[in-house]
This record gives C-alpha cells, sequence and structure tokens, in this order.
C-alpha cells in the first residue's frame, strides 16, 4: 500500500493532467450551475476538475515535487494578470468604465480569473511531464481525443448526435439541439469557432507528426486523423479558421525544410494546399462564404448535397434544431450570408443598418429583358457588398475596440467592457470578432504586449531549441506547437480565440507539453545546437535542370500546349461554320444530357424528330450513330463549369483528344524509331491545318482516332516489356475507340503486325492478342444489339460503301487522292514529304509498320468510298498514318547530308516543303471557320426567347439540322407532307430564313401580334416576328401550347 502511495504521490499530477487532456475537449459544455444571473458564463464540470489539478499542483509546488523554471514565460503570464488587474481597477476607480455595482464588478472580475484558470494548464502540464515517456503518452491521449471530437461531429452532422451551444443565453442553458443540414457543426464544442481553433490546433500537430513519422503504420493512423479533422473543419464552415490552418500546415512544412531540403518542401507544399483549397471551393458551406460570386453549387451541386445530407433520421416529437435557414422568406438575409450563415429568425440586426440608397434587384420582364428595381434595404450597403460577419467587425465591434483602446491607450477600459452600448449596460456575452482589438480594447497596449509577447517568446524558445533536437518525436512536436501557435495567431486575427475556453485550455496545454518536453531536454539540445540551415545542392539542380531540357519532356509539352492553343481557335463561334449539320447533332446530344441534368448513356437523343435521317418517324428524336461516349465526357465539365457553353466544353474537349494523339504519335515513333522521327510526326499531325479545324470540331471522331493510338502506344508497350497491365489498357482503349466509332478497326489493324514483328508464331502471344481483341469488340457488338431495337433512333449506313457506284471511278480518284489528300490536307507541297517517308528505307525490326498503317487508311477509304467522296471530315482517320510517313519524309531529306550538293538540296527542300504544306493548306482550309449563314443563328436566339423550351418548332432548311439546332429546341428540319400534318405531329411554331412559297402562304394566313387584330378577321396562325433575314410563326392556338 505505500509503494502505491509513494506512486501515487509521484504522478498524481501526471494522471489528472492527463485526464484533463481527455476530459475538457470530449465532455460538452453542459453547464452545473451559474455564476452570475443573467450571464452567458456558468460554471461547468471541467471548471471543477481544473480546480482540483490546480489544487494539487500548488500542493506539489509547496513541497516541491514539481518546479516552474521557465523564467521568461513565467514573468510574461504574471505580467499580463498583473496589468489585468491594473485595468480593472483602473477602469472601476478611475475611467468609471464599469459601474461600481455587483453584477457589473463581479463580470468583469470572473473574466480577470478565468484568464488564471486557462493559463494553469500550462503550469499543470509543464510540471506533469517528467520524461519524454510522458509527452508520448499525453501526445497519444491528444490524438485519440481528437478522434472522439471529429467522430462526435461526423455523429452529429450526419446522425442527428445532439448537440449543446453556448451561442446564445436560452442555448448555453444546455438545451438539448439537433443540427440541420446547413447548420455548422460545433462537436462537444460550445460554438463551431471553438471546434475550428481546436482543429487548427489539432491539424497542425497531425502534420508536423505525419512528416516526422517513419512506419508505415502510426503515419497512416496520422494520415486518417488528419483527413478526419480536416473535413470537420470544412463542416464548420469558418473562413478564418482555414486561413488559419493553411498557415500553420505552412509553417509546419517550412520548419520541416530545415530537416528535408526546399525542394522536399516545396512538393508537399504545393501539394498539400492545393488539395486543401480544391476540397474547400468544392464541398461544403465553407465554400459559399469564402467565394458566393462564383456559382459552386451549380458545379458540384449532386455530389456537395449527398456529402452535406444528414444520412440518420431526425429526432421527432420536441427536438430543438439548431437550424441556419430562413423559413420566412421574407427578410433579405440570403444577400449577405451564406446558407451557413443565415439565423434563425429573419430579425434584422439593427447595428449594421443605416440609411441607405435603395437596393437595385433585378426582376425578369414578361418581354424577357431584365429590369432593375428599387427595394428597401434591410441592411447597410457594406452587408451587401461583402457579408454580414465583415461588415458587423467594420461597422461595429472593432470601432468600439479602438475607442475603448483611445478611452485608455496603456491599460483600456477593462474586461467585458467592449459590447455595451451605453456604459450602465449589462451585456450577457462578449465578442468583439477580433482578440488583438479585444486585448487593446480590454487591457490597453501593456496588456496586449504583455499577452502577445509571451506567446511569441514561446514559439521564439521552441523555435530556437529545433538546432539542437536530434530526436524525431521531440522535432514534430516542437514543429507542430510553433506552426500551431502562429495559427492561432492568425485564427485570432477575426475570433476572439483565446477566450474561447477549451481553445485556450488545449493552447496552453500543449504550450506546457512543449516546453517541459525541451525543458527535460535543455542539456543535450544544448549539445546538439548548430545553425538551422536549408540544404539545396545548387551544383546538382543545375545538372537536374539541365537533363531536364536536353529531356524530351519540355519539348513534348511545348507541341502540346501549342495543340491546344491552335485548336481553341475561334473556340467561341456558333455551330454555323463547315458541316455545321454533322456537328450540330453530336452537340444536340450532349445539350440534352446538359439539359436533363441525366447522363443516359442508353437513350441519347438529339433535337431532330424527322424521318430523315432513319426513314422512319423518329417522336423520341433518338440518336444512335455511336454510342455517347464524346458526348458524356463533354456533359460532364460543363456540369460542373455552367458559365461554358455546349459547344465550348465540347471544342475543348476535342482539342484535348488531339493534343493526346499528338502525343500518342510520338511515343508511338520514338518506341518503334526514334525520337526525333516521333517529333516530326507529332509536329506535323499539331500543325496541319485540315488537322487544326476538324481537331477542335465537334465530332466524335477525333477522340476515337486518340483512343486508337493510345490502344497501338500500349500494344507496343506490352510487346516491348510484356506487362499485363499495358495489354489491358490497351484492350481498353481499343473498346472504346470502337465504341465510339466502328471505323477505329482500321487503325486497330496493325496491331497484328505489330505482335507479329515482335512476337513472331509465339501461339500463346497471339492467344493473349486474340482474347484481349475479342473482349474489346464485345461492348461494341452488346451496343450494336441494343440499338437494334430502335431502327428509328439509327441513321440509313448502307450508302456509304458505294451508294452512287463512286469506287474506283475517276471521280473517286481525284476527290480523294488529288483534292483531299493532295490539295486539302497536304497543301500540294506535303505531297514531296509524304512520297519521300513511302520510299526512304525504315531500319528496325517494326520498318513495315508506316506503310502497314497508311495502307489499312487507305482501305478505309476504298470500303467507305461514297461516304469519303461526300464527306471530308470522313479523312480524319487518315490523318495519324499521314503525319508519320510526312515526319519520316523530314527526317529523311533533313538528316541526307553525304554530300555537299545534297546538302544544299535536301535540306531547303524539306523546310520549304513543310512551310508551303502548312501554308498553303491554311489557304484552302480557313474558309472552313467562316459563319456563311448567319441568319440561323439570329433566328434561333429569337426563337429562343419567343418560346417555351418545350416547345416543338418546325425550321425547314433542307433537313439540314444546324438551323434547328440554333433554336434550342426539339422539331423537323424539313416539313414532312402539309403543313397540317406537321401540326398534327406535334409543331407548334414556324421559323423560317427563306422567302419560300410556304413562309408566304404563312404569312398570309397569320395576323401580327404586334397589331390588334379586328373580330371580324379570322386568320389561322400568329405572325410572332418578321425581319428581312427570319420570320416566325405560332402555328397553334395558345391554350395549345406547353
Amino acid at each position: 500500500m505505500t509503494r502505491f502511495l509513494n506512486w501515487l504521490d509521484n504522478n498524481i499530477l501526471t494522471l489528472l493532467a492527463g485526464f484533463l487532456l481527455l476530459f475538457i475537449p470530449l465532455y460538452p459544455k453542459i453547464p452545473l450551475f451559474d455564476v452570475l444571473y443573467g450571464y452567458n458564463v456558468r460554471v461547468r464540470a471541467e471548471d471543477l476538475a481544473i480546480a482540483l489539478t490546480m489544487a494539487v499542483f500548488c500542493l506539489q509546488l509547496l513541497r516541491w515535487r514539481v518546479r516552474i523554471n521557465l523564467d521568461p514565460v513565467t514573468i510574461g503570464i504574471f505580467t499580463y494578470l498583473f496589468f489585468g488587474l491594473a485595468s480593472v481597477v483602473v477602469s472601476v476607480f478611475i475611467l468609471q468604465t464599469i459601474p461600481l455595482q455587483y453584477l457589473h464588478v463581479a463580470k468583469t472580475v470572473l473574466h480577470w480569473l478565468r484568464r488564471i484558470e486557462y493559463f494553469s494548464l500550462f503550469f499543470i502540464l509543464f510540471g506533469a511531464i517528467k520524461s519524454i515517456r510522458t509527452t508520448k503518452a499525453m501526445l497519444i491521449l491528444f490524438f485519440v481525443t481528437m478522434v472522439g471530437v471529429i467522430l462526435y461531429g461526423y455523429g452529429q452532422k450526419y446522425f442527428y448526435f445532439p448537440a449543446f451551444s453556448t451561442m446564445n443565453r436560452e442555448f448555453s442553458k444546455g438545451w438539448v439541439l439537433y443540427l440541420t443540414e446547413h447548420a455548422r457543426v460545433l462537436s462537444t464544442f460550445g460554438g463551431h469557432y471553438d471546434l475550428a481553433g481546436y482543429l487548427v490546433i489539432g491539424l497542425s500537430l497531425a502534420w508536423s507528426f505525419f512528416f516526422g513519422l517513419k512506419n508505415k503504420l502510426p503515419k497512416l493512423v496520422v494520415g486518417l486523423i488528419l483527413a478526419g479533422g480536416f473535413w470537420l473543419l470544412i463542416l464548420t464552415a469558418s473562413r478564418i479558421s482555414f486561413i488559419a490552418y493553411l498557415i500553420g500546415l505552412s509553417v509546419v512544412i517550412f520548419l520541416w525544410m530545415f530537416r528535408r531540403g526546399l525542394e522536399w518542401g516545396l512538393s508537399r507544399w504545393v501539394v498539400a494546399t492545393f488539395l486543401s483549397i480544391l476540397v474547400m471551393l468544392s464541398f461544403g458551406d465553407l465554400s459559399d462564404r469564402f467565394l458566393r460570386i462564383i456559382r459552386l453549387d451549380e458545379r458540384v451541386g449532386g455530389l456537395r448535397n449527398v456529402l452535406m445530407r444528414p444520412a440518420g433520421t431526425p429526432p421527432q416529437n420536441r427536438a430543438l434544431f439548431l437550424d441556419n435557414t430562413n423559413s420566412t422568406g421574407t427578410s433579405d438575409v440570403g444577400a449577405v450570408t451564406s446558407r451557413s450563415d443565415k439565423p434563425p429568425t429573419p430579425a434584422r440586426p439593427g447595428d449594421v443598418t443605416g440609411n441607405e440608397e435603395p437596393l437595385l434587384v433585378p426582376q425578369a420582364q414578361p418581354d424577357g429583358s431584365i429590369k432593375y428595381v428599387e427595394k428597401t434595404r434591410s441592411y447597410s450597403s457594406c452587408a451587401v457588398k461583402y457579408d454580414l460577419s465583415t461588415c458587423i467587425r467594420l461597422e461595429v465591434t472593432w470601432p468600439r475596440a479602438i475607442e475603448a483602446w483611445k478611452t485608455d491607450p496603456f491599460l483600456g477600459t477593462g474586461y467585458a467592457t467592449l459590447s455595451k452600448s451605453r456604459v450602465q449596460d449589462f451585456t450577457e456575452a462578449e465578442s468583439t470578432d477580433g482578440d488583438y482589438f479585444r486585448a487593446l480594447g480590454e487591457t490597453g497596449t501593456l496588456g496586449f504586449i504583455a499577452f502577445y509577447g509571451t506567446i511569441i517568446v514561446m514559439a521564439t524558445l521552441a523555435f530556437r531549441a529545433l538546432s539542437g533536437i536530434k530526436d524525431p518525436f521531440l522535432y514534430s512536436l516542437t514543429a507542430g506547437f510553433i506552426a500551431l501557435s502562429v495559427g492561432l495567431l492568425a485564427n485570432a486575427a477575426l475570433i476572439d480565440i483565446f477566450e474561447s475556453s477549451k481553445v485556450a485550455y488545449i493552447f496552453w496545454a500543449m504550450s506546457g507539453i512543449t516546453l517541459g518536453s525541451l525543458y527535460l531536454s535543455r542539456d543535450q539540445i544544448a549539445r546538439n545546437r548548430e545553425p538551422l540551415r536549408v540544404s539545396f545542392d545548387y551544383r546538382k539542380r543545375f545538372a537536374d535542370l539541365k537533363a531536364f531540357f536536353l529531356s524530351d519532356k519540355p519539348w513534348l509539352a511545348a507541341i502540346l500546349i501549342a495543340s491546344l492553343w491552335l485548336h481553341t481557335y475561334k473556340l467561341n463561334s456558333p455551330i454555323a461554320d463547315w458541316h455545321s449539320w454533322r456537328q450540330a447533332d453530336t452537340s444536340a446530344v450532349t445539350r440534352n444530357f446538359v439539359k436533363e441534368q441525366n447522363i443516359n448513356w442508353l437513350y441519347p437523343t438529339f433535337d431532330d424528330l424527322s424521318a430523315v435521317a432513319s426513314g422512319e418517324e423518329n417522336p423520341m428524336g433518338y440518336r444512335f450513330v455511336e454510342f455517347p461516349l464524346y458526348n458524356a465526357v463533354s456533359a460532364y465539365p460543363k456540369l460542373i463549369l455552367p458559365e461554358l457553353s455546349v459547344e465550348v466544353v465540347e471544342r475543348l474537349v476535342t482539342a484535348f483528344a488531339s493534343a493526346l494523339t499528338a502525343l500518342f504519335l510520338f511515343l508511338i515513333c520514338r518506341k518503334l524509331f526514334n525520337r526525333r522521327i516521333g517529333y516530326f510526326a507529332a509536329l506535323t499531325y499539331t500543325l496541319l491545318p485540315y488537322n487544326i479545324f476538324y481537331g477542335r470540331a465537334i465530332l466524335p471522331d477525333p477522340m476515337m482516332v486518340m483512343l486508337s493510338l493510345g490502344a497501338i502506344y500500349f500494344a507496343v508497350k506490352y510487346i516491348f516489356a510484356e506487362r499485363l497491365t499495358s495489354l489491358a489498357l490497351a484492350g481498353l482503349m481499343a473498346a472504346l475507340a470502337l465504341l465510339v466509332k466502328p471505323f477505329a478497326i482500321f487503325l486497330l489493324a496493325p496491331i497484328a503486325y505489330l505482335w507479329f514483328a515482335g512476337f513472331k508464331f509465339s501461339w500463346r502471344k497471339w492467344l493473349f492478342l486474340a482474347i484481349v481483341m475479342g473482349l474489346s469488340l464485345l461492348p461494341f457488338l452488346l451496343w450494336r444489339l441494343w440499338v437494334s431495337r430502335h431502327p428509328e433512333g439509327i441513321p440509313a449506313s448502307d450508302w456509304l460503301f458505294n451508294g452512287d457506284g463512286i469506287r474506283f471511278k475517276g471521280a473517286f480518284w481525284y476527290w480523294l487522292f488529288a483534292d483531299r489528300i493532295g490539295r486539302l490536307i497536304l497543301g500540294c507541297w506535303g505531297l514531296i514529304l509524304l512520297g519521300f517517308g513511302v520510299i526512304r528505307k525504315v531500319e528496325g525490326k517494326f520498318k513495315l509498320f508506316p506503310i502497314l498503317f497508311f495502307i489499312s487508311s487507305l482501305l478505309y477509304l476504298f470500303v467507305f468510298a461514297t461516304g469519303n467522296v461526300r464527306h471530308d471530315y470522313y479523312q480524319i482517320l487518315l490523318i495519324p498514318s499521314l503525319a508519320i510517313l510526312v515526319g519520316l519524309g523530314l527526317d529523311f531529306l533533313l538528316s541526307t547530308s553525304n554530300s555537299l550538293t545534297n546538302n544544299l538540296i535536301t535540306k531547303p527542300l524539306a523546310i520549304a516543303s513543310f512551310v508551303f504544306m502548312l501554308g498553303f493548306g491554311w489557304y484552302f482550309v480557313r474558309d472552313y471557320f467562316n459563319i456563311n449563314h448567319p441568319e440561323i443563328v439570329e433566328a434561333g436566339k429569337a426563337v429562343e426567347k419567343l418560346t417555351n423550351d418545350k416547345a416543338l418548332i418546325l425550321a425547314p432548311y433542307g433537313g439540314d439540322t444546324a438551323f434547328l439546332y440554333q433554336t434550342n429546341r426539339k422539331g423537323w428540319p424539313i416539313v414532312e407532307g402539309t403543313i397540317d400534318d406537321m401540326i398534327k405531329k406535334g409543331a407548334q411554331y414556324y421559323v423560317s430564313v427563306q422567302e419560300d412559297d410556304l413562309t408566304k402562304h404563312l404569312i398570309n394566313d397569320s395576323w401580327p401580334v404586334w397589331i390588334p387584330r379586328p373580330e371580324k378577321i379570322v386568320k389561322k396562325y400568329k405572325l410572332l416576328d418578321r425581319t428581312p433575314t427570319y420570320t416566325i410563326i405560332q402555328l397553334v392556338p395558345d391554350h395549345k401550347l406547353p
């Protein structure tokens, strides 16, 4: 028994300190009894636990069982307490800013005593640290507690765990509350700002230990705590705490750079801060508060709703909910707050309301225009311009604190005096929303310097110790303490963080743990101390930089950037350029995905309801030309970036596909031949004017080409390295290419040659190829089986083969070889480079690949003869093989230097041929970008303005859907039968850009809506608009309109 009592006597302070470290954050702020009537501050269980522990500490101090020898910090704390007491005395008896009444004086003294309680945690934990082993135990307790806080916070958010708030007088009595969807999480704390401040402490320490730990399991555990704590920080929706967290993270990485080096630090800082900001901006109410001006709800609304919505069933009957939404809808609170800012009631705060000019509010008019009407302001112009919480600080709390400091710049006006409008007022709670202003106003310059000087002294002592710390654990703790101190100092700019009881307890406790541990290790630190330096090997970095610029990466990056830049030419043009009908049909599918907010992969639809394409009525507008991969890939970015038009997003997707094709061309040629040929092929593909137009056109073909080239590249990788991952990727990309367009089979065919060149007659390898290619064909076959159920959505395609009998006729050779390949694609001069590419001798076992790839592409021309002759965009598939052969020709001419004559002829010939190829090619292609019929765009905008978005439009344009597409409505591009037949099918409006007989007839039978119609005159239709370029007529009565 004596031994146990001796052990208890030696360790009781440590045990009690550990209990406080565990109990204070986890136990909710449930009050026991009032200290002052009508005041929010109440006695809680943690106060009694601290009082008991402090009594034990004082007893142990008197018995010399513990010692406090950290003179600068101790002196700073007691100096602050002296200035605080002096401020109270001066405010009561000299300045009389505190009335000489029991409640007022007692409230002020209570705040001074609370500071003593906060500081007591420093001395308790400092004295409790007996060894580094004790420190480790305390840190384990801290992180276990943090896990509990995180889990309880998630329980509040998603499963309706009860909350206990101190945000107002009634709630602070211990009411059991539950959070609604947009209420800010407070976990076991009294408010969300308190929780956010605690997480700044915890996350700063966690990051430091994450960088310091070497064992994978502890590192994984700390990583999970980091992830959980960070998401909880997002759920608190505290802007300044998030900034404080980023500052703390930056300080941690900076301090670890002394151990790990500059490159290590910069790379970790970029990744960690980027991911943190990305998550913050994408999810949670914190993004609303940071950037209300960008429409984040529209970008990631679906995923955000899943993450933010509670999963449990809300308590029923008499449960009280902590709700940040305004149910009445009568207030203008939405103009000055985000959803998580909104107070429970619509009552306006008088302290931000002034005699301001009326607020101009946009209001839609019947004609579709926007008119700004005056509305009486409920909030000041500052609150409307910025937000409510910011302007409360700027217009109320900070000016009051400054006035208090001006009253007595040395000692201020005393504790709890800044929230009062008049001296005699008794406020039930105190808040300045800025700890620096609060310290200056309450305790003046002397108190301010003493308090923050003490924190700076502690951080300085810790920083000076870093140079002598060899133990990774102690270094992690010290770096984390410095970071959390800096983070809280940043947090104090907008929050009274050092007056938040739980945050203050934990901060001073961590200060005691850190400085107590450093005090124990002071001799070892002094012996090991050396100057702190961030290592950076300039010679090695210069060599690395040189190697980087000599590698393929920067030059390939330049080609890819040039590709993206060139393929974004006239990005915003309407779909009224060359081959607009085909682009319009493709884009309509994407636009309908976006309209419906649903990517229906199995039922893609476009705007054409006619029988023109398939020969059958298509009332649902099905579009089963190809699997809608291109459309879905375009629709997702559009849903995230609503400010971009569908056409811009689609052109960007095509541009990225073209850039990736250039990359795959380079990689294939480098692998099979050499990097020089790869550069020439990629450059040719990027710069060909024909490909500049079609490489940004709204067509699935460039994506099909990219996927096919990707399949070839990964097949080549498998041949060289025999990794199943490469083979699987080749099969996946081949399957996707065939789904996008079955024409990909002609690009994929040369894989068989590559297989033979690499593996000869290895039956196992051929079996692998057969299995992979068979699996690649399976999705396409299943898709064809599926679409066969809807023949009305499948355009006629038999004519593509040889519908007009043109194959191998003179016109066939002229149009495809002389006009398309020779003139349009290669600009005539490129034929020289193509010729040298064909005849040159290629070294290596894959030497036949370029010519077989070209032959395979030509075979596609022969099979789909009519389609290729009629439509020049069909030759998109040819471009990769042509680029490789032109690249080979360039390489041949530029590298042939057997004599002076060759040098004088071949190199100028190569350069001139390439430049003229691009110049003449641009001359032939430049008109493709022109809008030849702007009237269809103008008419389309008018239809969109005058009709309901569910209206069905008859837009005759010879069966060309480009005009119908501009209306942004479903309908018909051709009149099938009579006008009455079209009305029976559902046509409600007629729009035309031609003065044909039908249009004239309908005009004669219409009455202009802008002219009052006499009752005796009967007209079948309404003339809605008529200009020199278009006519719009309503075909059915108003009651039949959607």
